[in-house]
């Protein structure tokens, strides 16, 4: 950072040089024309006047050169604190910018078989986003400085803001895209991955400066008529819409996030052996016929089903290794890792950058590091949350099996306190109800009050059970809590206390008397494929007397052992008076997201370990079977389908740059936040948060962006944007005037280095962490374009209606401004055709990086380029040497 304001102090004097003596100035007009008149543009720099905003400094003459002098470092500092706020209020900007381009919304889709689903898009394409609100967010000073001068000047033709824009659309080419190529770490290269989209934006970027010309120069020198400044704003939306054509048709994929039921993208079909899985696609991840007919049963939706089963997979594979690493960590704890890895690994927008690099920059941290921090402090806040001040009292477990014999069945009352006071007394009523089983034939009734005292958690109940030797099904009755209390006694103050959702628990008698009923509990059972085992309960019901053998085995449906579960067979055995046992079978966890496989277990015919006479039927105590066979339906993890759904709808990075409330602002502001991976707060970091801490605290106020999905932050921030550039325009104007710089000068130099600065360090971060080279190069191209069609184009089009209503003639002399063009025009041929040849070099093969001899040469011929630009444009100004 201290070497690019190095440069821009450096370069500032390199102009000041030729400009600051007015007798070198007047000497050159007198050489160039004997009357000045003749060539207005060899006047010398124009006296100081009030702008739009601050008033002129007066005395504005005859002053001494230790008063210039003063003067011009106030107003440098003055500038310089407000690029300082322009950076700030442009991270508010593009963190509203980055919720809204993130918004999506439901679509319904049309299968060929007529079928309808639900999918979930962006509402914003990513080429058109960077080409309309990204670019008018990186750049909103220059374009509102252009609008602002023309309400200003009172309609008329300023150098200023024309000059802004062609300086900085000159830095922004020349000396952005040689910091980015110097950044790459050596031997590594970033290639533009749209290379349609990149060239499309290089061509309306080229023509924009062509066409710029064009009517200054050629269709009506002088002069801008309305037609001129319509169609220049008019070719802000051919260009958006030329982008989004070549993006479309480029076969790249589309913004399509997730979409349910997603059953009809990964159904499966029988396999070819069942100890086989299906061969998958290598780039979809998807089954080869899987994948075949998918895309025959979508209508023209193909590239993008393809592509959200692409993200899907990533996002699977990204849970799974995380689960693996820490099998026992909690789902919400990987949940939040994976949310982290998945933000962390996604294409970042160029508004990311911007906002990272400012926040960095101003002392308020890595917006990275704080979402993990954020992360942590959720999760501890969250434990504290669940703890609550009310008493809860209820039965556990609340199902109770017992024989008849047992003589009595014991339950538990257990009582959660909370964060009650420690000398709370607990008091609750009991009673048994009778329903199956009748009172006094099958159980005695009971009822009372349990009372837990300080420090008690558990009470129990004992309910008598009445044995016959009937031949019966099994009976049931209840016991039922009410009437809780808590109270402190010593303080006759009452506590809150409330039943838990068991307040009712359940006692089965099982007769006896008879060998048993034999089977499952349904005919139906769910398990997850993450269970590990599926335990089969076999229950025993209708009598318990005597051993019994029940032979048992697994049989195959969609679900094949040995690649969705293990094959089991064998033998239960169900001692005298046992009421149940069970099957384990393993489950193998593939993480399908969709999945509904099954398999069967089937009941053989029970043996009783038991004498019975030869004439004796044994009918009435004889073991017999119930429901002998069950199916197993194996699903998908819930946990791990909502995570996948989840992240694909909720991980991007607005998370992390957005805010919820003024109180977040405000806090944030405050906060000083360590830019260095260690953790520890610098001297720097000190220094810059004090020094931006009225501007953090001034757009604090600004809403925050979970307000109307961004757009009422997006139009109060824009504001504050326009208002501080009213200053700086004005500031650059009294510096210009008090040195004796042209205002043409001063934009092409100070001004558009100090509106560019903030998009290098962040197009420099970009280039160094993203995989690809369309965020710091692409988007300075189709950036170059949006700023002359939507700047000068939107100035000068309501300037020349404004004229041509007064019936008058908007005048903008061709002067300097055309010069500019044709060295930017020129200059950009040089360096477009520098990173073609870096790109199709085999030595190279990138546009960004490299080996360090090419690094280092093409920097330095970018670096050059504008070098040039800057003198040349400066001295053509001064009629040091002659325009085109």
């Amino acid at each position: 950072m201290s070497k690019l304001w190095i440069l821009v102090v450096v370069l500032t004097v390199i102009s000041s040089g030729f400009v600051s003596s007015e007798e070198l100035v007047i000497h050159t007009v007198r050489l160039r024309s004997k009357n000045p008149t003749e060539n207005a543009q060899c006047e010398p720099a124009k006296p100081c006047k009030p702008g739009v905003i601050l008033p002129v400094w007066q005395p504005s003459e005859n002053l001494s050169e230790c008063k210039i002098y003063f003067r011009a470092i106030v107003y440098l500092i003055a500038l310089a604190y407000f690029f300082f706020g322009v950076s700030i209020v442009a991270d508010r900007f593009m963190a509203s910018i980055e919720v809204i381009t993130s918004q999506t919304k439901s679509v319904k889709m049309k299968k060929i078989t007529g079928e309808h689903f639900t999918v979930l898009v962006r509402v914003w394409n990513e080429t058109v986003s960077n080409l309309t609100l990204m670019a008018l967010g990186s750049s909103a000073p220059e374009i509102l400085l252009s609008v602002i001068e023309i309400f200003g000047n009172n309609f008329e033709a300023g150098d200023l803001g024309p000059s802004t824009i062609v300086g900085s659309a000159a830095f922004n080419l020349f000396i952005i895209i040689g910091v980015c190529i110097l950044a790459i770490p050596p031997g590594e290269v970033r290639r533009v991955q749209h290379n349609g989209v990149f060239w499309v934006t290089v061509a309306w970027s080229t023509f924009a400066y062509v066409w710029l010309y064009l009517i200054l120069a050629v269709f009506s020198p002088g002069e801008v008529q309305v037609w001129e400044g319509v169609l220049t704003f008019i070719f802000f939306p051919l260009t958006v819409f030329s982008a989004y054509f070549a993006d479309a048709h480029a076969g790249q994929f589309g913004q399509r996030l997730i979409r349910g039921p997603l059953s009809s993208f990964l159904h499966r079909s029988p396999r070819r052996s069942p100890s086989k899985k299906l061969d998958r696609n290598l780039e979809t991840g998807l089954p080869q016929h899987t994948e075949s007919e998918h895309r025959e049963s979508l209508i023209g939706q193909e590239n993008d089903a393809l592509a959200f089963e692409i993200h899907r997979k990533h996002y699977l594979e990204i849970f799974k290794k995380l689960r693996s690493e820490h099998p026992d960590a909690p789902v919400d704890e990987l949940e939040k890792h994976a949310m982290e890895k998945v933000v962390g690994e996604q294409k970042k927008s160029r508004a990311f950058y911007r906002i990272q690099t400012t926040r960095k920059m101003i002392g308020s941290g890595d917006i990275q590091k704080k979402m993990k921090k954020g992360s942590k402090d959720a999760q501890a806040s969250e434990h504290l949350v669940k703890k609550q001040n009310t008493a809860v009292v209820e039965f556990d477990p609340p199902h109770y099996t017992v024989l008849e014999n047992c003589g009595d069945v014991i339950l538990t009352v257990k009582c959660d306190r909370g964060s009650c006071p420690d000398d709370t007394t607990i008091t609750v009523h009991y009673r048994t109800i009778a329903d199956t089983a009748q009172e006094n034939d099958d159980f005695k009734p009971a009822e009372g009050t349990l009372t837990f005292p300080p420090g008690n958690s558990e009470q129990k109940i004992k309910v008598g059970i009445v044995d016959n030797d009937i031949y019966e099904d099994d009976e049931q009755f209840m016991v039922r809590l009410s009437q809780v209390r808590a109270f402190r006694a010593e303080h006759f103050s009452a506590v809150p206390a409330r039943l838990g959702p068991a307040a009712t628990a359940t006692v089965i008698i099982v007769d006896d008397d008879h060998a048993g009923c034999f089977g499952f509990a349904s005919e139906k059972f769910k398990c997850v494929e993450s269970c590990g085992s599926y335990v089969a309960e076999v229950v025993r019901s209708r009598g318990a007397r005597g051993e019994v053998s029940i032979p048992y085995k697994t049989v195959d449906g969609t679900a094949k052992s040995p690649g969705d579960y293990e094959h089991k067979e064998g033998v239960l055995k169900f001692a005298d008076e046992q009421s149940k046992a069970e099957i384990y079978i393993p489950i193998i966890n593939d993480d399908e997201y969709e999945k509904n496989e099954e398999f069967f277990i089937e009941l053989g015919e029970p043996i009783w370990h038991a004498e019975i006479a030869e004439n004796d039927e044994g009918f009435d105590g004889k073991p017999i079977l119930g429901f002998a066979k069950c199916k197993v339906v194996i699903t998908e993890d819930r946990d791990f389908k909502n995570f996948v759904d989840k992240v694909l709808v909720t991980a991007n990075t607005s998370i992390m740059v957005g805010t919820s409330s003024w109180k977040q602002q405000f806090t944030e502001a405050m906060t000083i936040e360590a830019e260095d991976e260690d953790g520890e707060v610098t001297l720097k970091d000190k220094i810059f948060h004090y020094i931006s801490l009225p501007w953090k605290l001034l757009f604090a106020l600004i809403p925050p962006t979970d307000y109307y999905n961004g757009w009422l932050c997006f139009v109060v921030a824009i504001f504050m944007i326009g208002v501080l550039t009213a200053f700086i325009g004005d500031l650059a104007s009294a510096f210009g005037c008090t040195v004796g710089l042209k205002d043409s000068v001063t934009a092409l130099t100070l001004v558009a280095m100090g509106t560019s600065l903030p998009d290098t360090f962040a197009s420099r971060t970009a280039a160094v962490q993203d995989q690809w080279a369309d965020s710091s190069i692409g988007n300075v191209t189709g950036s170059n374009a949006v700023n002359v069609f939507l700047g000068i184009g939107i100035a000068w089009a309501i300037a020349a209606i404004v004229h041509a209503w007064r019936g008058t003639k908007f005048i903008v002399p061709t002067g300097s401004l055309g010069f500019s063009v044709l060295m930017f025009l020129i200059g950009s041929t040089i360096c477009v055709a520098l990173l073609q040849y870096r790109r199709f070099n085999r030595k190279i093969n990138g546009e960004l990086g490299g080996v360090r001899n090419w690094r280092l040469i093409s920097a330095a011929i970018f670096a050059g380029v504008w070098i040039s630009y800057v003198i040349l444009s400066t001295l053509e100004a001064y009629c040091i040497i002659q325009g085109f």
